[in-house]
């Protein structure tokens, strides 16, 4: 069965919506081909930011623990080359939603608050990637229902609390002054609970975690869930990417919280994708932070 690391008929056609995109705009602007060019330019930055940024991270984990086992005589482990594919695979996948995200929106998106180009285009590319490897992503993606013996409950215990916590957190910010009562529209709402959140599991959970797993296998098991290093460098990815920030106009940001709480958030969401199998129950967790904040401003507006 052909994955993404023992295939490359993936690589090429998952270009083909940010192409499109492209071409969109240099029809209906032929002039606008430095804007384009510089936004994916840097989309590119950004990506090649977060995989450095990663590659620090883990290997200073990988030497705490070196230093670790090395005082107990274990044995250091080089990583071979069907490793070294799939955290390829996985700084491609960084790429292409770092390029998908920074694109100049098309006329149609330009009115909309939020930045639904970047994430359809996520969409599209995800679609193309998991049509080719179609058998692959039905059997290791988690694109089904079916989850795991004794995984709903659990999963949907955390996604419930996490919801009323954020939700609880809002009304109480707001009651005691903490924050002001923000408006939430129709739009923030959807964005907050469809596409955005789901093409973020599908990439940072469903594909790249597949293909991590397969190369670096899990070693134990934490609350019922096989994890080991590929949860742990796919969440750190994740958490980089939240903390080194860059804007549709260029401008770059660090925020230090952000990549914390996502880093949180991501081994979280790790853990319910390996304990459930299945990338729905950890879209719904991955909504819920942003639903339950919308919910409570809704509540008292």
């Amino acid at each position: 069965m052909a994955d993404p690391t023992s295939s490359a008929r993936w690589v090429l056609p998952v270009l083909l919506p940010v192409a499109a995109v492209v071409v969109a705009h240099l029809v209906l602007h032929p002039g606008s081909w430095a804007d384009v060019a510089g936004s994916l330019l840097v989309g590119a930055s950004h990506a090649g930011a977060v995989v450095l940024g990663t590659a620090v991270v883990v290997l200073v984990l990988l030497a705490a623990g070196m230093l670790f086992r090395g005082r107990r005589g274990g044995a250091v482990r080089v990583p071979d080359g069907r490793v070294l594919t799939g955290l390829a695979v996985a700084a491609y996948l960084v790429l292409l939603t770092a390029m998908s995200g920074r694109i100049k929106p098309l006329p149609i998106f330009e009115g909309l608050e939020r930045h639904w180009q970047g994430k359809i285009l996520d969409l599209l590319w995800l679609a193309v990637l998991l049509g080719i490897l179609h058998r692959w992503a039905r059997a290791e993606v988690g694109l089904r229902w079916r989850l795991e013996p004794g995984s709903a409950r659990p999963a949907l215990i955390l996604i419930g609390a996490t919801f009323g916590l954020f939700a609880g957190l809002t009304v109480l910010s707001v009651a005691l002054d903490w924050v002001p009562v923000e408006p939430v529209s129709a739009e923030q709402l959807a964005y907050d609970a469809t596409i955005p959140n789901l093409t973020e599991e599908l990439i940072w959970r469903g594909v790249m975690l597949a293909v991590l797993v397969a190369v670096l296998p899990p070693t134990r098991a934490v609350l019922g869930a096989p994890v080991g290093w590929a949860v742990v460098i796919s969440s750190v990815a994740f958490g980089v990417g939240h903390a080194v920030l860059v804007d549709l106009e260029g401008a770059w940001s660090f925020s230090l919280a952000g990549g914390l709480f996502a880093t949180a958030m991501g081994l979280v969401l790790g853990w319910v994708w390996s304990r459930t199998r299945s990338i729905w129950l950890a879209f719904l967790l991955h909504c819920a932070p942003e639903v339950g904040v919308d919910v409570g401003m809704l509540l008292l507006a």
